[in-house]
């Protein structure tokens, strides 16, 4: 029997295992593969901050002002990278590779929890098709292992809402699952705290159906989880229960129109981008036709999407927590409506050929995505120099604008000269000055070498190495350069080019994405 053949007995034997064999396989190749990081909160509003605190650096408490971002995430992974330490971890790359296995396992419980809630809600068949879209969905293996909110507050509500579902079919009703589910609902505001529109949805669902018992049982759950999770922190380290939500909704609501805006049908496109037309418009299709299927489901999602459509803040990764449950009822809605419709039984060669297309992209897109190497140029210079001994102070310049430097990946005890100025870290003014201390600098058209000197003496450190981001114009600017140091030369070291999905973007639209390929140079 081939290899093929074996698979194809095991699956028809042990089908939901198969899935999810093939979820962790996909996870665990983005988990050792995808270094780097996919967009500024991942890297410095989680694992920045999470390894300040596993050093004793009181990153986000020197103001005193609670930070916009979930403590308590930052403070779990702070523990998982102390772990790591702890087994004698001290590598940037090796501490990454270790909380990305941890979040690629953790994510498979979208997996697990699709599957069941689907098998709920409908049949095997079904489960099954579920299951192997939220296993390979191309964007879902690579945000999976990284460090987003966005991704990490999805279990939760999956089991949150399987217990809800499930508790709804049995004939005597439980006390237990609502408490549960408020407690996992609690949970994901702790992460993500705009989930609780998926609360606020479900919500008016039961009140309409007047669930009152049902509704303050997951209302108590929900609130011991929320103050056990964000209003403990701050009542520790800020000023009261929740000052951190209080702080977190004023600065959103004074500065909606200063964040990216579009259309109100931006994230129409987008859903009908990420899940891959025209299957896209299938699933789109089923979840409007699955109210009926599992209105709490459908109205948290409904409130969910609609509010984030109607908010000026619109970035594609806020509307992720909603992919799996629009997958589960999407699938539904559309497989029951078109296996009972004679129209789509007839031309059914058009959905065979859109699935078999959705696959292949799928597939290949799943697999690089999970191989790419996310801001490269930013992250392996910095990681090149940590292997240095020598290294005293880094200078970062760019042709345009230097963006803010990944220093974790420098190793410990580093700043950029903007939290070290400002203080952002909360740094001793003794450990400021240790000579231990490595400050990146960043040099770029908006300053001027008279300002970049001053930086210098403030800090009291000269940078021995130079990381020059970008290639038009390199000799003028390595000549600028070298009037900062008199009789110093630069000594080439390494090119670091951008990653695949970098090329492949600057390929295509060169004015926005640059060609970032860093040159290092020892000043010597």
């Amino acid at each position: 029997m081939t290899l093929y053949k074996r698979a194809q007995a095991y699956y028809a034997q042990y089908p939901f295992k198969t899935i999810l064999i093939v979820a962790v396989i996909a996870r665990l190749l983005a988990a050792f593969f995808s270094e780097g990081y996919a967009f500024h909160d991942d890297h410095f509003d989680v694992t920045r901050v999470a390894q300040s605190w596993a050093n004793g650096i009181p990153h986000w408490l020197e103001s005193g002002i609670p930070p916009k971002h979930s403590m308590f995430y930052a403070g779990i992974n702070a523990g998982l990278i102390w772990i790591a330490e702890f087994f004698g971890a001290s590598d940037p790359y090796i501490k990454t590779t270790f909380l990305r296995i941890i979040h690629a396992l953790y994510s498979v419980l979208i997996v697990v929890f699709g599957y069941r809630l689907t098998l709920l809600l409908s049949d095997e068949k079904k489960a099954k098709l579920v299951g192997w879209i939220l296993a390979l969905l191309w964007f879902f293996p690579f945000m999976g292992v990284r460090f987003l909110v966005e991704m990490v507050c999805i279990p939760p509500i999956m089991i949150g809402f399987y217990y809800l579902v499930k508790n709804s079919k049995e004939e005597t009703k439980k006390v237990l699952p609502w408490l549960f589910a408020g407690l996992l609902f609690g949970l994901a505001f702790a992460f993500r705290y705009q989930t609780i529109l998926f609360a606020g949805g479900l919500g008016l669902v039961l009140l309409f159906r007047k669930e009152w018992t049902g509704s303050i049982l997951f209302t108590l759950g929900y609130l011991v989880a929320a103050f056990l999770t964000v209003g403990m922190i701050d009542l520790i380290f800020f000023d009261y229960p929740f000052h951190s939500i209080v702080e977190y909704f004023a600065y959103n609501s004074s500065n909606a129109n200063n964040f990216i805006a579009g259309s109100p049908f931006k994230f129409t496109l987008t859903t009908f981008g990420f899940l891959i037309p025209p299957v896209s418009v299938f699933l789109m299709i089923g979840f409007m036709r699955s109210f009926k299927v599992e209105p709490l489901i459908f109205g948290a999602v409904l409130v969910f999407f609609v509010f984030h459509s109607a908010f000026p803040n619109q970035q594609e990764r806020f509307i992720l927590p909603m992919f799996p449950l629009l997958v589960v009822m999407g699938t539904i809605g559309w497989k029951n409506w078109a296996d009972n419709s004679e129209w789509w039984n007839k031309y059914n060669i058009i959905p065979s050929i859109s699935w078999k297309f959705f696959w292949t992209v799928n597939i290949i897109g799943g697999l690089f995505m999970a191989f790419t190497f996310s801001k490269r140029d930013r992250v392996e210079p910095l990681h090149y120099l940590f292997e240095k001994q020598d290294v005293e102070a880094v200078l970062i310049e760019n042709e345009k604008s230097v963006k803010q430097p990944p220093v974790y990946y420098l190793g410990e005890n580093t700043s950029d000269y903007n939290e070290w100025d400002k203080g952002i870290l909360g740094l001793t003014n003794d450990e400021k000055m240790d000579k231990s201390h490595k400050v990146v600098f960043s040099f770029d058209p908006r300053k001027t070498s008279e300002e970049l000197i001053a930086e210098f003496k403030d800090a009291q450190k000269r940078p021995n190495y130079i990381v020059f981001q970008g290639i038009k114009e390199l000799d003028v600017r390595k000549e600028l350069v070298k009037s900062l140091f008199p009789e110093k030369d630069l000594v080439f070291e390494k090119t670091v080019r951008p990653s695949a999905l970098d090329r492949l973007l600057h390929f295509f639209n060169p004015r926005i994405h640059r060609d970032q390929t860093a040159n290092i140079y020892k000043i010597d």
